[in-house]
Formats: C-alpha cells, structure tokens, sequence
C-alpha cells in the first residue's frame, strides 16, 4: 500500500461508510482547506499564521474529543500539539483559541486529524520548493499508515444509515467547522 488514501486490505470496498462519510462531508473539508490555502500560496509569508491555525484546529479537536479511548491518535494528536506549540514560541505567534460545541466522536476525531495530516507532505513539499528554513517541527514525517488503517477498518463496519453513520457525519462537519474557524482567525479572514 503505497498510499494513505487506500483502503486497507481487508476493509470494504463496495460503497463503504468511509466513501460515504467523504462525499457528505465534501463542502465542509473544501472550505477548510480554503482557509489554509494563503500558506499553500505563499508560504514563507503565511507560516506563522498556518502554524497558529493547526495548533488551534488540532487543539481545539483535541479538547473537543469524546473521552473514549482513541488508540489511533493517543501518541499522535499530543505530539502534533507540542509540536506545533514549540514552533509558534519559536515565531512568537500565540495561536487563537477556537471554541468548540459538544464532543467530537473519537472515530471523528481521528478521521479528521489523520486525515488533516495526509496533506503534511504536499505542504511540506511546498515548503522546499520555496526553501522555508528552518522546516517547522510540524512537518516532521510521522508514521499514520498503521492508525489510518484502523480508521478505515472502523470506518467500514459502519452501517451507512445507521445512528453511528448520521453522528460521524455530524461530528466531522463539526471537526471541518473548527479546521475552518482556526484558518479564518489564524490568517485574519472573516469565517464563513
């Protein structure tokens, strides 16, 4: 498997709950990626401020997640955060905070951060086109096949008119929300 976007061996392939969750979810997840995008333009002007917007969505995804156990992004969500914190200091940008409603499922949860994080190396790659030294510790590669595999497997056994499938709509356009609230404060646009 030489992609993060692959469904796992093993996992459902016919219309499954995560192909399902990815078209319902389509609007939301374009417009928070409208809210990074200054940095995907001009990155070496608009660091500081993506910095800022990652930590503030993650964090606040983090402070939104349900208190179940999530194995998936246990290790990966703190590591991005402090991460994240220490390349700010660095900056001396202080991120915004972004309020949350309600929990976040866990699975929601890590659907979005793992999935948030499969576009590290498109920016990051971005980021050597134009020779942004030093590299934030934020695009420092982190191992995720394991953990998005076991999304995915969760993701399948999902049934799509199911309650489960209606609040993992729910809670990742709720997810996407913060994503593009952390931008719009981050970069100073107005939220959408």
């Amino acid at each position: 498997m030489n992609s993060l976007t692959k469904v796992p061996a093993g996992a459902p392939t016919d219309q499954s709950f995560r192909v399902t969750l990815r078209s319902a979810t389509r609007a939301e997840h374009d417009a928070s990626e409208i809210a990074f995008a200054p940095f995907m333009d001009d990155p070496a002007r608009h660091v500081a401020p993506f910095l800022a917007a990652q930590h503030a969505a993650l964090t606040a995804v983090s402070n939104a997640c349900a208190t179940e156990e999530v194995p998936e992004i246990a290790g990966i969500l703190p590591d991005l955060i402090e991460r994240l914190s220490a390349d700010c200091a660095d900056l001396g940008v202080v991120p915004p905070a972004v309020d949350h409603e309600g929990a976040l499922s866990g699975l929601a949860s890590a659907y979005l951060v793992l999935g948030s994080q499969m576009g590290v190396a498109a920016m990051r790659k971005r980021a050597d086109e134009v020779g942004l030294d030093p590299m934030p510790r934020f695009f420092t590669p982190v191992e995720r096949r394991s953990a998005w595999a076991s999304v995915c497997t969760k993701l399948g056994r999902i049934g799509p008119d199911s309650a489960e499938a209606t609040r993992m709509i729910d809670d990742t356009r709720a997810g996407y929300a913060l994503y593009a609230r952390a931008g719009a404060l981050a970069f100073g646009k107005p939220a959408a």
